[in-house]
């Protein structure tokens, strides 16, 4: 099952409010069932859980691995600081305009940050933190390496912080609210684009979704996150000095997602709660074994084993754990049959004539698509790679309501040319419009934006979540909420989030996957990936469909029926550019071929003219095509073009 269920206009009811009452029930429980000592561990463990949540809404939500969190910690409890001692402000309002501060330089560093991937950024987003840390140690208005104190509590309502108990209470109310804003973040519009960012940026671009803008969003909300915590912190100690603002701190948070699980804000808590109780363990029980001097550096190698140890076998952490239990569980209790129900869920009308050269004749008697104007045109397009010509000089339009195939031999340059038209490649010569809008320099979501979309060649779905959540992110463009909306939803969000909810079931259905909706999309076969795919294309209500190579992994039935799908789309006005290698199919689904060869057309015209091309017969199809049976030589049923330049 997914970790992305659909949002439904009852999300908010009594069960939130049940889960609240039950939350602050708890915490309030034990921050009074204890002592001074406890419930100061408790409330330093709060704020640990609640750095945890913004790296796991940076780094777990989005991909984007970001060590910053000591420097932005440090922002929050300096600015708190600051404020209050030298201006004199009440701490609610210091702690605002520092996370205003704070979200303002996240949302200034992101984009030039996130240009790097991987271990880079991690590097980049540590340096900040080390910098910040030098910046606090050497100046003079932080004090220096002497700190900072006389910062008054906080105030709220007339009521002052000051036991250790308050502050716990104080802490976990905000972690819950936190927590209760990323679940609900997750559920909606801008939870699936990040995900989606996660999983695979290009397929997130190709359905309009801002990446850029997306990661500096999730920047920016982790920077306020992580700077609210440290006005916490410097309110409850009531002194800041720079050690807990650099490196140490932002390595016992990424350990805490780690331990946790990163994927899921649950993590976070687990990780915090966990590493704390690992801690005191440790504290008991290693003096005893290597004695009292070696605590210290016996408590780190014993933690750093402990990491080592869960990212080998438990990359997903507790949490992951826990959820890969329970799918377990339910795979087994689930009614019995339907596993195989899901497996041959199969398309309706697949009980027509398995020819699809009879199936397209029959098709055509109930109304051949009418052609209208050109919807997509490119003009000599080019793309080099190095010495290596991909696409050379190629042209090409498509109307509205006719499906044009594009087949050649490995190589030829197929999904290169695919690329070029979606944006996710920028071509060296030529041009591209969109119903005359040149979209040749445009980025992939902008020319998403234009009414088109596409599948690839290998299917690039989205890890963690179900097919339902896969193709609603089709559908981003169809919506406007945005983050802060999605994580405190109101009734036009939720009313919206509903809207597209229906849209991608309708999506579903129409390719006959709607039994598959709460699998794991990426759990599927090769032939059932494709097709979500296609549904994911199609939730957008596209003027243009691009289609690379959609008849891998499907079987003779499937194939027909995407064949009707596609003459369907024709009939309803939508221009398809479809790359295939079956002959069969596109001898039966396209009403114009366009063969490519080394990068150049070698032909265009019907399938009737392209199959007894003296020229396309010795340069692909080795054999002449028969009409009537639909059958050509062996290289014509191809499914693996490899990589194509």
């Amino acid at each position: 099952m997914s970790d992305t269920p659909r949002q439904s206009s009852s999300a908010i009811g009594w069960r939130h409010l049940v889960g609240a009452l039950v939350w602050i029930a708890v915490v309030a429980a034990f921050a009074f069932s204890t002592n001074e000592y406890y419930a100061g561990l408790g409330a330093s463990v709060g704020l640990l859980a609640l750095l945890g949540l913004g790296m796991v809404l940076v780094t777990g939500y989005a991909g984007q691995f970001s060590l910053a969190v000591g420097a932005v910690y440090g922002i929050g409890a300096y600015g708190s600081t600051l404020l209050t001692v030298n201006y004199g402000w009440a701490g609610l309002a210091a702690m605002a305009v520092s996370a205003i501060v704070a979200g303002i330089l996240g949302f200034a560093l992101a984009r030039p940050l996130f240009r790097l991937r991987g271990h880079f950024l991690a590097m980049a987003t540590l340096a900040l933190t080390e910098v910040f840390y030098l910046l606090v140690n050497n100046a003079e208005f932080t004090g220096g390496s002497t700190g900072l104190g006389g910062i008054r509590p906080l105030e709220l309502f007339g009521f002052t912080f000051l036991s250790s108990q308050s502050h716990m209470i104080l802490n976990w109310v905000v972690v819950g609210i936190v927590l209760w804003g990323m679940l609900m973040l997750r559920r909606g519009r801008e939870g699936r684009a990040l995900l989606a960012i996660r999983g695979h940026e290009a397929a997130a671009a190709a359905a309009g979704i801002n990446i850029a803008s997306s990661k500096a969003r999730v920047f920016t909300a982790s920077a306020v996150i992580s700077s609210i915590a440290g006005s916490l912190y410097a309110h409850q100690v009531l002194y800041v000095n720079p050690p807990p603002f650099g490196l140490i701190t932002a390595i016992e948070v990424l350990m805490i997602a780690v331990l946790g699980g990163m994927r899921s804000p649950w993590g976070a808590i687990v990780g915090a709660i966990v590493l704390e109780l690992l801690h005191q363990l440790i504290d008991a029980t290693l003096p005893s074994i290597l004695g009292n001097a070696a605590v210290g550096a016996g408590q780190e190698l014993v933690m750093g084993l402990l990491l080592v140890v869960i990212l080998v076998l438990r990359p997903d952490g507790i949490i992951g754990a826990i959820s890969a239990a329970a799918r377990l569980g339910r795979r087994y209790t689930r009614e019995p049959g339907l596993e195989a129900d899901a497996e041959s869920n199969a398309p309706p009308g697949d009980d027509a004539p398995s020819d699809m050269a009879s199936q397209r004749r029959a098709q055509d008697l109930v109304g051949i698509p009418r052609l209208g104007e050109v919807v997509l045109s490119a003009e000599g397009l080019a793309k080099h790679f190095g010495g290596v010509t991909a696409v050379d000089g190629v042209s090409l339009n498509i109307r509205a309501g006719e499906v044009l195939a594009v087949i050649g031999p490995n190589g030829a340059g197929k999904s290169t040319l695919v690329n070029l038209l979606s944006g996710n490649l920028v071509p060296n010569a030529g041009s591209v419009h969109i119903d005359g809008v040149d979209t040749t320099a445009m980025k992939a979501h902008q020319v998403a934006a234009h009414k088109l979309s596409r599948t690839f060649q290998t299917p690039c779905l989205f890890e963690g979540m179900d097919v339902a959540g896969t193709v609603a992110v089709g559908a981003h463009l169809r919506g406007s909420v945005g983050m802060l909306r999605s994580s405190v939803p109101t009734f036009g969000s939720l009313k919206e989030e509903e809207t597209l909810a229906t849209e991608a079931a309708t999506a579903l259905n129409r390719l006959g996957l709607s039994r598959l909706a709460d699998r794991d999309a990426k759990s599927l076969s090769l032939g059932q990936q494709k097709q979500v795919e296609i549904a994911r294309a199609l939730v957008a209500s596209p003027r243009v469909l691009l289609l690379d190579e959609p008849c891998a992994g499907l079987n003779k039935a499937e194939k027909a029926s995407l064949m009707r799908l596609l003459r369907s789309l024709g009939r309803e006005g939508m221009a398809v550019l479809v790359i295939e290698h079956d002959m069969e199919f596109v001898m039966a689904a396209a009403d114009r071929v366009h063969v490519l060869n080394f990068g150049s057309t070698l032909r265009v015209g019907t399938p009737e003219e392209v199959q007894t091309d003296q020229d396309v017969i010795d340069a692909y199809l080795g054999v002449a095509h028969d009409p009537q049976s639909g059958h050509a030589g062996h290289e014509d049923h191809m499914t693996d073009e490899g990589v194509k330049r």
